[in-house]
């Protein structure tokens, strides 16, 4: 549960200066409460809970039950704002949020919704902002991305290795995000994407330059990962294409699959499943989607979630179309079958990187992350949490060397791809890529086209493997 809840954790590392003060002052002028109930809570306080109504509005920590809530875990609630009573007073005293569901109840995290006042405030804040005004840190310290666009430490403090430089800021199509809002607003009920879009264009009038910084975080499987709870990395899709209409994603098709049975093969290990998923994705997506009687999209994600560690059950993969097991035959499918490969191979994936690793109790992947694989009780570390270090070391040392290759070109970094100024010849690209890390992969290519008529099927949070890995438990 422990590493669920640190992936939960997002923080409000980058806003315009004073925008805390900001949200405070409209909270007066729409009389949600008097300058005397504010004074009752400490500065500690009232920016947690105010990370609170940011998180909410935007839609960026979803929860896992409860349809248009977000989490919100009392452990990490008690770092700012210490008993569940003072909590309480303050959400009685601040009506900006308010509980939907009790995890005491559901086994799930605390779900909350931002009131309609709330996201109004959030709103108006973002819109006041006036040019030029500087960026702070969650510190209140200025804020400036490092001139290589990647820190030096890891997220836990550890120390960097990579030396490749990538964009710090980028120029964004602020025209169509305005556009693109006003066209969300006319639909209705897309206020958390409105209020992405707001959020990302306070922040680039905020900023000295004009454009929208960027900054990236190497994890401890490898991954860079963008600082913030909202940046180009993370957003929606259609956020992202509107921003950086006129630009080309390079993509590794079908990333993990690919990456996995290469890894079989290199140790001589047949995978027929795998196999056929990644020379027929389309479709195999297809014929998923049919089994379960649910979208290509969804079908994906249970794919992912499988290849995560999640098994096939209500409570796992199958828990988001809401479809118990029971109630279709699954013994003999071709997605049991692809379920069952995986758990047979992994254990020998895992083997194989363990013994190329010096020392004991460690695996070490292919970006040079090392990871222990025993807890500090001697526990054994889930082998879904293993297998996914493996992958996601082998997706970070490809895009390493996607950086090299393409230097000045990319503008953005993806977990298992780029976003760049100029088309590439992706032939090219794959071929040094084998080269250089002994994979071989293909890379789709997609100029960002933004059609403002077609917005319809737009979901708040584009799909992504870290939050497959959160959403779907791990269950072995």
């Amino acid at each position: 549960m422990v590493e669920v809840l640190t992936n939960w954790k997002i923080i409000m590392s980058i806003k315009p200066k004073n925008f805390d003060k900001n949200i405070e002052k409209q909270i007066l002028m729409q009389g949600i409460c008097t300058q005397e109930t504010l004074n009752k809570y400490s500065e500690r306080e009232k920016k947690y809970f105010f990370n609170q109504l940011y998180i909410g509005s935007v839609g960026r920590r979803l929860h896992p039950y409860e349809p248009f809530a977000f989490s919100l875990y009392s452990c990490d609630r008690r770092n700012h704002i210490s008993s569940a009573s003072r909590f309480n007073e303050m959400k009685s005293d601040i009506p900006i949020l308010y509980q939907v569901c009790n995890h005491l109840k559901d086994k799930w995290p605390d779900g909350y919704i931002i009131t309609q006042a709330g996201k109004d405030v959030f709103l108006k804040c973002c819109k006041s902002i006036t040019s030029n005004t500087g960026l702070v840190d969650k510190n209140n310290k200025p804020y400036n991305p490092p001139r290589n666009g990647i820190r030096s430490l890891l997220k836990d403090g550890g120390k960097c290795k990579i030396k490749e430089s990538v964009a710090n800021e980028i120029a964004i199509n602020q025209f169509t995000l305005k556009r693109l809002a006003k066209e969300l607003k006319i639909q209705g009920g897309k206020e958390s994407l409105i209020n992405q879009i707001e959020f990302m264009l306070a922040i680039t009038k905020a900023s000295k330059s004009g454009c929208l910084p960027i900054a990236y975080h190497q994890c401890k499987g490898g991954r860079l990962c963008a600082e913030g709870a909202i940046n180009l990395q993370n957003c929606s899709r259609i956020i992202r294409h509107a921003a950086l209409g006129g630009h080309y994603d390079i993509d590794i098709e079908n990333c993990h699959y690919t990456l996995l049975a290469q890894m079989c093969k290199r140790i001589g290990i047949s995978t027929p499943h795998i196999d056929e998923y990644v020379h027929n994705k389309k479709k195999i997506r297809y014929e998923v989607a049919t089994f379960f009687s649910c979208t290509e999209g969804m079908a994906k994600e249970i794919l992912i979630a499988l290849i995560y560690g999640s098994n096939l059950t209500t409570w796992g993969a199958l828990k988001k179309i809401n479809l118990k097991h029971t109630e279709l035959s699954l013994l003999g499918s071709w997605i049991d079958g692809l379920s069952k490969e995986i758990r047979r191979v992994r254990d020998s994936i895992i083997y194989d990187y363990i013994s190329k690793t010096r020392g004991h109790f460690k695996i070490r992947n292919d970006a040079g992350m090392v990871i222990k694989t025993k807890t500090e009780e001697m526990k054994n570390v889930k082998k879904s949490t293993l297998l996914a270090h493996i992958l996601h070391g082998a997706e970070s040392w490809i895009l390493q060397n996607m950086i090299r290759y393409l230097g000045n070109n990319i503008v953005l970094l993806q977990h298992d791809g780029v976003t760049c100024v100029k088309p590439v010849d992706t032939d090219a690209l794959a071929d040094y890529i084998e080269q250089k890390t002994k994979y071989c992969v293909k890379f789709d290519i997609k100029k960002l086209i933004v059609n403002l008529t077609d917005i319809q099927a737009t979901s708040c949070v584009a799909l992504d493997y870290d939050t497959i890995f959160d959403i779907y438990p791990k269950v072995s």
